[in-house]
């Protein structure tokens, strides 16, 4: 083996990732030009490692693999090592995940991928043990065959290249759709989806078990009252289950049990936005009390352990601390029995699942999930003493390290979860704390008109990926309807701007994911499909209905429906995979729309939209009409209600037709009845 020094180069990255693996023998590169002309001059081909911060698995391989000097000999003879950290980079991770799938294996972190030194795929994994287990080729031997094969039989890895990359560019090409949307569709699928959840704990299909938070928002809009019901079970039971943390608030990522009880205990931005957002629309439903006390949970955990003074979010919390996973949030019989009060100690165990043999590997992970219900209001006066008590024991404790990086897409999610919720929960203070977070991340990741991927300390130089627009501009609009400021507005339109002039696929019926500018990627993606978060495409398709009605521009509503023809096979095919973008479509058939008359009181006017979400039981698309703006101004479709209008006016619309404006918050419920009536 031929060792030649090119030693670690991680040291100089803003990535919290980047920086575990900067003291590693191994001869790590970041992504990049030096890193392709290396394997190049070189002639040898890349391993490619992508994980994130807060990723166990990616820490178990790092320790088993990356800190052994073995292993780390054979990587830097015969490899280019590339490190990626998947947050920084989602447009590296998603193309190499996908090859990974083309391969027939499942995704996930660590992804390993090995490639030709021009980047293209050749073959890969997830997490490989060091030796063989688990049913797992071991890592040092998958490293030596990849290099023999290149070194004596590299044609055959070649042909596997080729094959993947003819398949990963087919993806991008498509067809002109054949297949018609008929309007009903996102009711159907909803019907279809409640046969795959679990009827007594809620969630979709078994262990592990993920919130899926687009498909929920789907059958909470589309779904009709059977649906909706499997929603409410599904989130009780993740409200109350080992995956919240009934302690300090927040959202584990998922269960790995089928019972929502064992935590894959990282907690992610992402997941605690979505579900603040999703409580938001199941508590105007339902009214119950659990999720109220969720949201505000959740914000608060978001505000005590996320916020970075002056930036934005961080983007997720370990699930490690002290080298072991979830040590900080499980407890042992005898620690909790000396912390909680010997009076309310018997209550306080039935309650929270607590028993001397534990309930997750002799330990015990606090849950409620035995009784989802909440208890009456003393009992859970006493309960809530007692937690404070476990909490502040708990804040003694080591903690899991947080990943500070601001990312564009996941603090545009949580600021719209905010505002979502503060509008449906008539929260003044929760719309002032979506506000404020938005002047930070505006003046963190803004740039000479442009949007970036991330900062930590420092501005990540990437421009953000097209998530990272669609929802930034999502938050723009959602403060824009709940507060009437038209800066917000304002922004949103640049933000379509910016997607029109640098993202725009050469088809026109959709969003590239990756701005014009980014060379160093081998094929410019399009897709439509949710993963852990919505899609980008249906998040922009919701995101131009909005405009549509707010502005009467319908150049709008053109574009989403050029998206909704391009994803239509998609949709019907894999609609679980595409709930967002049926969610969007949804709304542009049949989703109750808001317009909004300001008098001189505006604080009256949006007291009136606030009775009004919450009798309709969603957040609408709402288009404000200020007594300061000119007529001339307006679309057309809003003047007539501009000159019929001289006080507070709340105009409920459906498709293009609007019910008679109502002034009193007891006329609403006529309103509603006659636009739920109308075709």
């Amino acid at each position: 083996m031929t060792i030649i020094d090119i030693g670690n180069r991680l040291s100089g990255s803003i990535s919290p990732y980047l920086l575990q693996h900067k003291d590693n023998p191994v001869h790590w590169l970041p992504w990049g030009e030096e890193a392709f002309r290396l394997a190049q001059e070189l002639d040898r081909p890349i391993l490619l490692s992508i994980g994130y911060a807060a990723c166990h698995w990616c820490h178990v391989m790092a320790h088993e693999s990356f800190e052994d000097p073995d292993i780390a000999r054979v990587m830097n003879a015969h490899y280019i090592n590339v490190k990626v950290d998947r947050e920084e980079r989602p447009d590296v991770d998603r193309l190499y995940m996908q090859a990974l799938h083309m391969l027939g294996e499942q995704g996930g972190w660590p992804l390993t991928m090995f490639l030709t030194p021009d980047g293209t795929p050749i073959w890969g994994g997830t997490y490989f043990p060091p030796e063989p287990r688990y049913g797992r080729p071991g890592f040092r031997q998958v490293l030596e065959e990849i290099a023999r094969l290149w070194q004596h039989d590299r044609e055959k890895l070649l042909k596997n290249a080729r094959a993947l990359s003819q398949a990963l560019a087919q993806r991008e090409h498509v067809e002109p759709a054949t297949v018609s949307l008929p309007d009903d569709l996102p009711r159907k699928v909803s019907q279809a989806l409640i046969r795959h959840f679990d009827p007594e704990k809620g969630g979709i299909g078994g262990a592990p078990k993920f919130p899926q938070c687009p498909a929920l928002n789907l059958l909470l809009h589309a779904g009709g009252t059977q649906a909706q019901q499997h929603v409410v079970n599904t989130l009780r039971h993740i409200c109350q289950g080992g995956i919240y943390d009934h302690l300090g608030g927040g959202f584990a990522r998922y269960s790995t049990d089928e019972l929502w009880l064992v935590p894959h205990f990282e907690k992610m931005l992402y997941d605690n936005s979505l579900l603040v957002s999703t409580l938001a629309i199941a508590w105007l439903q339902t009214g119950d009390e659990l999720f109220r006390l969720r949201i505000a949970e959740t914000i608060d955990f978001m505000e005590r352990e996320l916020h970075i003074e002056g930036a934005g979010y961080a983007a997720s919390l370990d699930a490690d601390s002290e080298g072991e996973e979830g040590k900080f949030y499980v407890w042992s019989y005898d620690e909790i029995h000396g912390i909680v009060s010997p009076e309310h100690f018997e209550l306080f165990a039935r309650a929270y699942d607590i028993t001397p043999g534990g309930n997750w590997e002799g330990r015990i992970i606090l849950n409620r999930r035995h009784q989802p219900m909440l208890m009456d209001d003393e009992h859970e006066r006493i309960l809530a003493r007692e937690r404070r008590r476990l909490f502040e024991a708990r804040e003694r404790r080591v903690r899991p390290a947080r990943d500070d990086k601001v990312l564009a897409s996941w603090n545009g999610l949580a600021i719209s979860a905010i505002a979502q919720a503060g509008l449906a929960l008539d929260n003044e203070d929760w719309l002032q704390l979506a506000q404020t977070r938005y002047r930070e991340v505006r003046n963190t990741l803004f740039v000479d008109g442009e949007l970036r991927q991330s900062w930590n300390r420092h501005l990540l130089p990437t421009p953000a990926t097209a998530d990272g627009v669609a929802n930034m501009m999502r938050a723009a609009l959602d403060l824009y309807q709940a507060t009437a400021a038209t800066d917000y507005l304002e922004d949103a339109l640049d933000l379509l701007r910016l997607l029109h002039d640098h993202y725009i696929a050469d088809s026109k019926d959709a969003f590239c994911f990756t701005h014009d500018s980014v060379r160093d990627i081998p094929l410019r993606q399009v897709h439509g499909e949710d993963e852990a978060t919505p899609s980008y495409q249906g998040t922009l398709a919701e995101n131009l209905l909005h405009l549509t009605h707010i502005t009467g521009d319908t150049r709008h509503a053109d574009m989403a429906e050029r998206i909704f023809l391009r994803f239509a096979r998609d949709m019907v095919e894999n609609p679980l995979a595409h709930a967002s973008l049926l969610k969007a479509f949804w709304l542009s058939r049949s989703g109750v729309k808001a317009v909004l008359a300001h008098g001189e009181d505006s604080r009256e006017t949006l007291r009136l939209l606030a009775t009004f979400v919450r009798q309709l039981t969603l957040l609408p698309p709402v288009a404000h009409l200020l007594p300061d703006q000119p007529l001339r101004d307006l679309p057309p479709h809003l003047q007539a209600a501009a000159c019929a209008e001289e006080r507070p006016a709340l105009i409920a619309c459906r498709g293009q037709t609007c019910a008679m404006p109502v002034h009193r918050k007891e006329d609403i419920p006529a309103a509603l009845e006659l636009i739920w009536r109308m075709a």
